[in-house]
């Protein structure tokens, strides 16, 4: 969480599965609070502007089922069951 964001103050960031996590982030000029979904093992930002931590749980488990179905989807990722 050593990461400096322009615009944006990390507020909480946790493991979501073996290939995501994510992160609550408060834009600075507005002070909104939001979610991001990022890629575990570059850090990338996948999905941002998410409402709340239930939205972001559910695009982490749509993208592991994706990888599921799909099996080599997202190279490097995780095969989970």
């Amino acid at each position: 969480m050593d990461e400096v964001l322009i615009g944006r103050e990390i507020l909480l960031e946790e493991q979501a599965s073996p290939n995501y996590r994510y992160r609550q982030v408060r834009w600075r000029r507005t002070g909104e609070v939001r979610w991001e979904v990022l890629d575990g093992s570059s850090n990338h930002p996948v999905l941002t502007d998410l409402a709340d931590r239930d939205e972001a749980l559910r695009v982490v488990r749509g993208l592991e089922r994706v990888g599921q179905q799909l099996e080599q989807a997202f190279p490097g990722h995780v095969l989970i069951h």
